[in-house]
């Protein structure tokens, strides 16, 4: 019988009507497999997969598939946004099996919970080097009843490969982890995976690896490398003409499937449109350029009108189908365009690569082949006359997509995600100066620590599930968005909370002989192995980011034991980063803050709040900056520091020493 009926989740509800027997995670369906003595077939997905969809209507809807599954195991689905400490555990199992990974997730356990085999999606029919799900259920099935013996085998050894990853051998300070070489070294094995051709990493599958671009950024920053520094934008450059770009609505798709940032999985999730929109706010405040600036205003009306709630906080993705078809909402037939624009559709459709055969499937996906100065050009006009002929189209074409049924989208508020958001807001604000958007992240901060905040000062994972805590991403990434308000606000009040959940997180996640935290809290792990989020894929390293909040908090409150704290969680981590900078991006950008420095600004006087939101304005790197318009020496940043009557003044320390105070925010370049 099927029991996800009353479940929260819209991927398991998704599933709800199956004639698979399907278990919700849970001791009651790991004590059956234990009483039966019978296998598992874990299933994990999420609402917003392309390839779920298609693998439930092809095999979870068959009658005689289910039949065999629900005879031969225990069926369990899993939505990896709420357990995403099961989802990094059997992703880790998944890779050690087969050595690669993805969604949906299919792995079979022992009634123990240990792993012996795995893939993500399986066809219906065997084809292009894919076994089908029939025969993966088979051979799966047969060897657990037939061949337990080596069956309990294998599983150990999956469990041995996985628990070795998880160790580490830490740096020593001796060995020079902290020094410009290397970070050097960091950036060159980065730059052996550039794809100079179209931007980004790798010659595959694009994702939009922010963690990737943000260490080029700073290490542009520190080291004037122009290689960084022109990657950094040449990748930019290609998102924002890509597929992966909503050119109409706004917001950024998961990936493309190709090489050229052209065909997107067409799903929209909270966090890539997070992260994405957070670097487009540094770069707009590095370079000052307007199509920065433009799409990262884009990008965050997308977020309020697809994923805002009205009572507060944001849903987590929008689908990749709609009316059950891929891109459907995003695509266009080239008939259609010309309809709609009518003598204007030339151009629009050269600029675009709108054909009538189609570019994709026999629809089209817009993107740009070239900047659209070049193609101004091209044309005999100015670049500022094409881009308001283009946006003129656009509006237009917005009419008729509004009448298309919506992507359906999850409804979840996921804590870490929307953290996440806050951070965006808040340092969208730095970068414009537009009020609204602090509000937005006020206001999405508050409702979070109304809603997901317990009494005894724990998170919770999900709005109104109170029975998933929260993990170390959801500490991690708000103690982040927390230092952010502040920075953004100079209201000392979100820093207080800050300082509440970092010893929450040491008192729930900190191993002490690893030297890092764990992902899940202490206690509460249900799986095999432990995991401490070292890795990053589509989000950053949660431990990275703690090592970066300590670095910040050290700084801002005096306190060199949480300094010392970060210090040791690079140490811990700096062989996987050297070996592997991509996976490990966001820990890069750490040790570039610790080798390189963090400026520390203090502005007081009766103008600290103006020059503060000039400050936040520009880019600076590593920094972290209070203000105050009267005296204040309840935090040792701004102690001691009030000028003489009348005036303002702005204080720049950096590694342990001062400088003399300037008077204006352009001057702080020149004291770094």
């Amino acid at each position: 019988m099927n029991q996800l009926r009353n479940e929260k989740s819209p991927y398991l509800q998704q599933h709800a009507g199956n004639p698979v027997d399907w278990h919700p995670w849970g001791e009651a369906a790991l004590e059956r497999a234990r009483r039966e003595d019978r296998p598992i077939l874990l299933s994990i997905g999420y609402s917003t997969c392309h390839w779920c969809h298609v693998m439930a209507r092809e095999s979870f809807e068959d009658e005689e598939v289910a039949a065999y599954m629900n005879d031969h195991f225990i069926n369990i689905k899993v939505d990896r946004e709420e357990r995403p400490d099961l989802d990094a555990l059997y992703m880790s199992a998944c890779e050690a099996i087969t050595g690669r990974g993805g969604w949906p997730l299919h792995v079979f356990l022992t009634p123990q919970g240990k792993p012996y085999y795995a893939g993500t999606y399986f066809p219906p029919e065997p084809g292009q080097r894919l076994q089908s799900w029939m025969q993966a259920l088979q051979f799966a099935a047969y060897n657990f009843y037939q061949n337990r013996r080596a069956v309990e085998q294998e599983a150990e050894k999956i469990l041995g490969r996985m628990e070795r990853r998880e160790r580490l051998t830490p740096h020593t300070e001796a060995e020079g982890l902290f020094s410009a070489a290397a970070a050097s070294q960091a950036f060159e094995g980065l730059q052996g995976q550039f794809d100079t051709e179209y931007g980004g990493f790798g010659k595959g599958a694009k994702f939009p690896n922010t963690m990737a671009l943000e260490f080029l950024m700073h290490y542009a920053w520190h080291t004037s490398s122009l290689p960084a520094f022109r990657h950094l934008l040449h990748s930019l450059d290609a998102m924002l003409m890509g597929g992966l770009r909503g050119h109409l609505e706004g917001g950024f798709a998961r990936y493309t499937v190709d090489r050229q940032w052209r065909v997107p999985h067409f799903e929209k999730m909270l966090y890539d449109n997070a992260l994405v929109a957070r670097l487009l706010a540094d770069i707009y405040k590095w370079t000052k350029k307007t199509k920065y600036r433009v799409a990262l205003l884009e990008a965050l009306s997308f977020l309020e009108n697809f994923l805002q709630r009205p009572e507060g906080g944001f849903y987590s993705a929008l689908d990749a189908e709609s009316e059950g078809r891929e891109g459907g909402y995003y695509t266009w037939a080239y008939d259609e365009v010309v309809e709609v624009l009518g003598s204007d559709a030339g151009w629009f459709c050269a600029y675009y690569d709108i054909t009538k055969e189609g570019n994709w499937e026999g629809r089209n996906i817009p993107y740009a082949l070239k900047p659209v100065g070049q193609f101004a050009r091209e044309k005999g006009i100015s670049a500022a006359d094409m881009e308001g002929f283009l946006k003129r189209c656009w509006q237009k074409l917005k009419v008729k997509q509004a009448r298309r049924p919506r992507p359906r989208h999850d409804d979840k508020v996921i804590l870490p995600w929307n953290a996440l958001a806050v951070s965006t807001y808040a340092r969208a604000f730095g970068a414009t100066g537009n009020q609204r958007l602090l509000n937005v992240a006020e206001e999405t901060m508050r409702f979070l620590l109304k809603h997901l905040r317990r009494e005894d000062g724990s998170l919770v994972h999900i709005y109104r599930q109170d029975d998933i805590p929260a993990f170390l991403d959801g500490y991690a990434y708000l103690i982040e968005a927390l230092l952010e308000l502040q920075s953004v606000s100079q209201q000392p009040g979100w820093l207080d909370i800050a300082v509440e959940l970092v010893e929450k997180a040491r008192e729930l996640f900190w191993e002490e002989s690893a030297g890092l935290f764990y992902f899940s809290a202490i206690g509460t792990a249900e799986a095999p192995v432990r995991q401490l989020a070292i890795r990053e894929e589509d989000m950053p390293s949660p431990n990275a980011v703690m090592a970066a909040n300590l670095q910040q908090l050290g700084l801002l409150l005096d306190r060199r034991e949480w300094q010392e704290q970060s210090r040791r969680m690079l140490l811990a981590a700096g062989k996987r980063l050297l070996e592997a900078p991509l996976p490990h991006a966001r820990w890069g950008t750490a040790l570039l803050g610790e080798t390189y420095g963090w400026l520390e600004i203090a502005i007081a006087g009766p103008s600290a709040r103006e020059k503060a939101r000039q400050a936040n304005g520009e880019f600076f790197s590593f920094h972290v900056l209070m203000a105050t318009e009267s005296p204040n020496d309840d935090y040792p940043l701004l102690a001691y520091r009030w000028p003489a009557a009348g005036e303002t003044l702005i204080y720049v320390c950096k590694d342990y020493a001062c400088h003399r105070p300037v008077k204006e925010v352009e001057e702080i370049y020149l004291v770094d």
